[in-house]
């Protein structure tokens, strides 16, 4: 859980940095939001080289190597001297960042008892969510710009990887069996339940980076705290919790699509364009997310063979994180037009998620 909030956070850790980054190398703030993107979309990529790695060489592997580099090539960051350097440099963090999600994701699923393995996913989608609005109030907070707050996170990533390594048990299960990728990803292609809870992901956090980007864009024209904004929405992520007993009862498609209704409603609320509302809107959508993210996690693991279970969820993680990749750029040019757009098109595509998690629920 803490790897997942140092990893995880890098993703956010940046949009309250966009106007100070802007000011250091002189750039308009529509293009200083691209070490977000810069930072997502080598992430989401970098989920399809790891998946596969993690079940051929073993999940832990994985996660010692990513959290290693993931050091160093947070130094890079600190250390980037020109716009173009940084955008490298944290497409290169994203890139390497990349090998914990899956592996981890995996492993909770591979070595848990059945009975735990809901909560397990709820721990670790706790610790994924509550990164976007943690890293950002943690970087409001510093006065010392994105170099220094680069430095400060460096070292906890060695830390990690260090305790991770004396913590778990290696040689519980061997690696899966080296053979080509392409026959398992042929089989969760002919799944649709798989399919629709990929494409499913990628409204998820497009639709919760949304609305914390357009209110960072927006700004003194909502009339709202940011630092309010983003704490209000803490506590409703700790119902990845109960994602667990719903998904032990009633399954992990329902835990989903209630999930993607109550995210489409806090968007919805959102576009009204009040401060109140905005609030109420950040509250209901965390908690639609806190279930959401669990249970797609479940319904993809659950689908998915000991075999093709790492590359399901690269796969889905990349998905995930493409939306949250293109949310702040979509973002800053949606915020022009007023809140009904902004807000009102993540909506939409979250509700249409969930018509299609239903219509093949039973598949």
């Amino acid at each position: 859980m803490l790897c997942g909030f140092l990893v995880v956070g890098q993703l956010y850790v940046t949009i309250p940095l966009v106007t100070d980054v802007a000011g250091r190398f002189d750039i308009a703030p529509e293009r200083a939001a691209l070490i977000g993107s810069a930072f997502g979309f080598a992430y989401a990529s970098g989920f399809l080289v790891f998946g596969p790695l993690s079940d051929r060489y073993g999940r832990l592997r994985l996660i010692l190597f990513g959290l290693t580099t993931t050091a160093l090539a947070t130094l890079l960051v600190s250390w980037a001297q020109s716009f173009e350097m940084l955008l490298a440099s944290r497409a290169a963090q994203g890139f390497v960042a990349a090998a914990f999600p899956p592996a981890a994701l995996s492993l909770i699923a591979e070595e848990l008892p059945p009975a735990q393995r809901p909560f397990g996913v709820s721990l670790m989608s706790f610790a994924f969510l509550g990164a976007a609005p943690l890293a950002q109030v943690f970087a409001a907070g510093m006065d010392v710009g994105l170099p220094g707050i680069m430095l400060c996170l460096a070292p906890f990533y060695l830390l990690a990887a260090i305790a991770l390594a004396v913590a778990t048990k290696t040689g519980t299960r061997q690696p899966a069996q080296k053979e080509s990728s392409r026959g398992h990803l042929a089989s969760l292609l002919h799944n649709p339940s798989i399919l629709t809870a990929w494409a499913a992901a990628v409204t998820v956090l497009f639709g919760f980076v949304s609305l914390h980007a357009g209110a960072q864009t927006l700004g003194v024209a909502l009339n709202v705290d940011l630092q309010t904004l983003r704490l209000i929405g803490l506590p409703p992520l700790l119902l990845t919790f109960a994602a667990a007993p719903l998904t032990l009862r009633y399954g992990a498609t329902v835990t989903a699509r209630l999930g993607l209704v109550l995210a489409c409603l806090g968007l919805m609320l959102a576009a009204v364009g009040t401060s109140l509302t905005v609030m109420g809107a950040s509250i209901v959508l965390s908690a639609g997310v806190a279930l959401a993210v669990p249970g797609l996690i479940a319904t993809v693991a659950g689908r998915a063979t000991n075999a093709n279970r790492g590359l399901a969820l690269a796969f889905y993680t990349f998905c995930l994180f493409i939306g949250a990749s293109l949310a702040p750029p979509l973002s800053q040019a949606l915020a022009q037009f007023g809140t009904a757009p902004l807000w009102l098109l993540p909506a939409g595509l979250l509700l249409i998620a969930a018509l299609g998690i239903t219509a093949t629920r039973k598949s």
